[in-house]
């Protein structure tokens, strides 16, 4: 019960489908699960029934900025904030699917609203940040980590790869929200010091691995799960092209990709 895009646009929301893509969903199915608990260990239950489902990146561009739901395919980011966003659905009053896309237009926008490329969060500190302010999440990286003093401006330093910043506006924009992420105190579990932490992470921490590249905040996240005493991660893999739960650790993970300079935890309030 799966294949279903729903687009979100200012107008009101469209029930959008084409050859490629069924008539049904899964997201009656996952609202109508009972809550396991806490809004972190529905987390882990809801990111289950998407496991193997393919990694499919780009999903969200287009010609036209809305909203758009994709719950046949993800990439890390997109798995992460469906994932709460359903999750956050679950322990609300409104356990439905006009709830759940305006939770999830709400983490995915600055501020909530719609106004174009630019309005959409499209560096992941400034979404963790963005959503600690609403009170969904608590960012633990200042109580265990260490401060870094980064810029970050990848994507304007990096215009050519993303078609809408060829508008001289949009480039303009994205370039003023840029400076205003680098005055915001970044902390951070270098990885070299990140084993003195494993046994702190709880099932359902959202962990994002900070990026050693220059100008860029963070290269991947997903979510901490615990498996016969091991810390894995769950995550929408482009090594494996599908979403998984990892056979290597965590930390084994994290010590492997040269990229990756330590994590952020970021952890579901209840």
């Amino acid at each position: 019960m799966k294949n279903k895009i729903i687009a979100l646009t200012l107008s009101g929301i469209i029930w959008m489908s084409t050859s490629v893509f069924s008539q049904n969903s899964v997201l009656p199915e996952i609202l109508n699960q009972p809550s396991k608990g806490t809004v972190a260990q529905d987390i882990i239950d809801i990111s289950q029934n998407f496991l193997n489902d393919p990694y499919l990146a780009g999903t969200l561009e287009g010609p036209e900025e809305k909203l758009v739901c994709k719950l046949d395919g993800f990439d890390c980011y997109t798995l992460v904030e469906n994932a709460l966003a359903l999750a956050l659905t679950k322990k609300s009053n409104q356990k439905t699917e006009e709830n759940y896309l305006k939770i999830l237009q709400k983490l995915r926008y600055r501020n909530g609203k719609i106004d174009g490329y630019t309005s959409r969060i499209h560096y992941f500190f400034e979404w963790a940040k963005q959503t600690e302010r609403y009170g969904y999440l608590q960012d633990l990286s200042p109580i265990f980590g260490v401060k870094l003093n980064k810029r970050i401006d990848f994507m304007s330093q990096n215009s050519k790869l993303y078609p809408a910043l060829s508008s001289p506006e949009n480039l303009s924009k994205l370039t003023l929200t840029e400076q205003s992420i680098s005055k915001i105190p970044f902390y951070y579990i270098p990885k070299d010091n990140f084993s003195n932490y494993v046994s702190l992470i709880k099932d359902g921490d959202i962990i994002a691995f900070t990026s050693a590249v220059a100008g860029l905040d963070v290269n991947h996240e997903g979510f901490a799960v615990w498996q016969n005493g091991k810390l894995k991660l769950l995550h929408a893999s482009l090594e494996k092209k599908k979403v998984i739960i990892s056979d290597e650790t965590l930390n084994q993970y994290l010590q492997r990709v040269k990229k990756h300079s330590g994590v952020l935890v970021l952890r579901p309030k209840n």
